[in-house]
């Protein structure tokens, strides 16, 4: 026998006796789902077309191409089409934006205080996007920047029950408890003002909003307001709640706004899930 044919009868020999290879396993169902981290998700991408180079006023102008090209009408989330965020890879330095459109371009004005790394997000639902259970999930594209110079990094707070925000106190109803990741839970704030439940004021179409930002990774995930009660009006006693529910665990910091008294106030929170 050959060589080559000595080789080749060998490996008919193991072939014969290697298990066969288990059956690829079924694709699952599509889930929608993005978190900032990425320019690109579902067929839609996010182009920057100018960015904050220094500190003071800037502006940020973006711009979404879909699959049928440029990208300019989407649901309207929140009373908003697109929702913008700017955040420093410390978890300092929020900004909720309400970009304009023009010429197919997102743009809204920004101002940046301290140097370092950032990422800007754009938030919006296209057309025939499914409804889940709390909604249509949104896309949420994202860019980074960065701000060079002197950078003053600000540690992510310890968890704590309240925060305050001018004349307001606001305090989470479960103090520092851990949440359980996996399962379904409802995160639950109360505003006062004097010891006494805030009279809150819609905003965006809701009485607040929370988003979320992973710690590790900064990814973002905006969490669904519950409805304070069957006629959707103001809680009379100043309670917020929010749906929430987190695959995996880690440190969370929470950004909450609120209109009260004709003015947009804002606290964070640092929540663990175990």
């Amino acid at each position: 026998m050959t060589l080559a044919g000595f080789v080749g009868a060998a490996y008919l020999f193991l072939d014969s006796r290697a298990p066969a290879a288990p059956p690829a396993p079924a694709p699952s169902p599509a889930a929608y789902h993005s978190d900032g981290l990425s320019d690109a998700y579902d067929g839609f991408r996010v182009e920057a077309l100018s960015l904050p180079t220094g500190r003071g006023p800037a502006t940020v102008s973006l711009r979404v191409t879909g699959p049928g090209g440029p990208a300019t009408d989407f649901q309207k989330i929140h009373t908003k089409p697109v929702h913008m965020y700017v955040l420093r890879d410390d978890l300092s330095g929020y900004q909720h934006l309400h970009p304009d459109v023009a010429d197919g371009t997102w743009t809204a004005p920004v101002t940046i205080t301290d140097g370092g790394a950032y990422r800007v997000y754009l938030e919006f639902v296209p057309h025939g996007r499914p409804a889940g259970p709390d909604g249509p999930e949104p896309t949420v594209l994202g860019v980074p920047f960065v701000i060079a110079g002197d950078t003053t990094m600000v540690p992510v707070p310890a968890p704590r029950a309240e925060d305050r925000s001018g004349p307001y106190t606001v305090r989470r109803l479960d103090g520092v408890a851990d949440l359980a990741s996996g399962t379904q839970t409802a995160l639950r704030f109360q505003v006062l003002r004097d010891g006494r439940p805030a009279v809150l004021e819609p905003y965006l179409g809701a009485y607040a909003h929370l988003s979320n930002f992973e710690v590790r990774t900064q990814g973002l995930k905006h969490l669904h307001p519950l409805p304070a009660d069957a006629t959707g009006g103001a809680p009379a006693d100043g309670v917020l709640s929010f749906h929430a529910a987190f695959a995996e665990r880690g440190d969370k910091r929470m950004f909450l706004q609120f209109r009260a008294d004709g003015a947009i106030h804002q606290v964070a929170f640092t929540i663990f899930t175990t």
